[in-house]
């Protein structure tokens, strides 16, 4: 009895396909993703994008670049960035992951450190990783500005240097140049992260991730009672009227999108409230990203109701769906630390444009009218997904 049993059940296991990807598709996808992110943190699949300038260019800081150009974990910026004020523009946009500014000869006696990088707190990691990029290209290739930066301290304290220690100490210095590796030098590397707005931009950065996560899980859940509806024939009484079924998908469509504004609402009042993500000074920003990705959650939604015939067919991909969206779109981990052909598959879901819309809006304090370009896919899969669920449902209807 057991073993027929047991035989039925792996039976109705095989048949139901939906099943079938959810217990043995969707795990080693989500492990190759994760895979694939936090093996390249440690590698050179994680690329950093780098803006950098030069501001010296002198024999040391173009053999610096030059060998930063050439290491496989590190993208420079083609685009050569004119000042500071650029470069901290490029950072803060998200153009770049990090910054590095050369400041001063790289064997100056100066207190400050002659690099500098500037990082975004969003990507606060970004900043001591590259630092340490810095400092190990400069043991490999310059091995002597290490050794350079530290003779006039020892000058200072022996008394000062005669004039055949000074050519002694020179023609040493440039032979360990001549070497491959070093283990002698300093700090030259400072780190500086920039702050713009008030309250934690991981916070930020968080609740977008979060929001845009449950918006696609509560969207999912709520347009498949159109399938009960339609199972049940209320959906049939309803296309009687003159409307036929697009009165019931589009009065789908506004309460998905009103439900999600007041999920999302939620979740940032609290990351307001508690953590001090200024939301009041950005509303209107604010406002127009949460509509767009309510719509966009609710046009999928719609979509993916309008193309299932059962509940049970409409949670398994749902569920499919929203979890592959939220491990590549940014929802579950930061995308800059995936590697960049990960990070250009993760403008193919809304996860992606809506986070990057709401961390420009509130942390970098841009302008609807600087959103535009982040809002358009979030409407155009919204546009998309109603009108393709409007096209299905009437083609149900006719089929019945």
């Amino acid at each position: 009895m057991i073993i027929a049993l047991l035989k039925a059940m792996c039976l109705g296991l095989v048949r139901d396909r939906g099943a079938l990807a959810m217990a043995f598709l969707l795990p080693p996808l989500i492990f190759v993703i994760f895979a694939a992110i936090f093996s390249g943190t440690s590698g050179s699949e994680m690329q950093l994008k780098v803006a950098v300038l030069d501001a010296v260019r002198d024999a040391d800081s173009e053999t610096l670049v030059v060998a930063m150009a050439a290491e496989p974990s590190l993208r420079l910026q083609e685009t050569a960035t004119a000042d500071e004020a650029s470069l901290r523009a490029t950072v803060l946009s998200g153009a770049a992951d990090v910054g590095l500014i050369i400041r001063a000869e790289l064997t100056g006696d100066n207190d400050a450190a002659p690099i500098v990088v500037i990082a975004d707190p969003s990507r606060a990691m970004a900043g001591p990783i590259l630092s340490g990029h810095v400092q190990r290209i400069v043991s490999r290739e310059l091995p002597a500005v290490m050794m350079r930066r530290a003779v006039p301290a020892v000058e200072t304290l022996s008394g000062g240097f005669s004039a055949e220690q000074r050519i002694r100490l020179e023609t040493g210095l440039e032979t360990l140049n001549r070497q491959d590796e070093s283990d002698g030098g300093g700090t030259l590397v400072d780190v500086e992260t920039m702050t713009t707005q008030s309250g934690s931009a991981t916070i930020s950065y968080y609740a977008g991730a979060v929001a845009v996560m449950f918006l696609l899980f509560s969207a999912m859940q709520g347009a498949a009672t159109l399938i009960e509806e339609r199972s049940s024939g209320i959906v049939d009484r309803l296309a009687v009227g003159p409307a036929g079924t697009d009165v019931i998908v589009a009065a789908k469509f506004l309460f998905l999108m009103l439900q999600g504004v007041l999920q999302v609402g939620l979740i940032f009042l609290v990351a307001w409230l508690g953590y001090g993500v200024d939301v009041g000074a950005r509303f209107l920003p604010w406002l127009a990203t949460t509509l767009l990705a309510a719509a966009a959650a609710a046009g999928l939604a719609l979509l993916m109701a309008a193309a299932c015939t059962t509940r049970q067919q409409a949670n398994t991909i749902s569920s499919f769906l929203v979890l592959v969206f939220s491990a590549v779109g940014g929802s579950m981990v930061p995308r800059f630390f995936m590697p960049p052909w990960l990070q250009d598959i993760g403008w193919l879901t809304p996860n992606a444009w809506a986070i990057e819309a709401y961390h420009s809006a509130l942390w970098r304090g841009e302008a609807i009218g600087s959103l535009l370009p982040l809002f358009w896919p979030l409407a155009l899969v919204a546009v998309i997904g109603l009108l393709a669920a409007l096209g299905l449902s009437r083609h149900r209807l006719r089929l019945g």
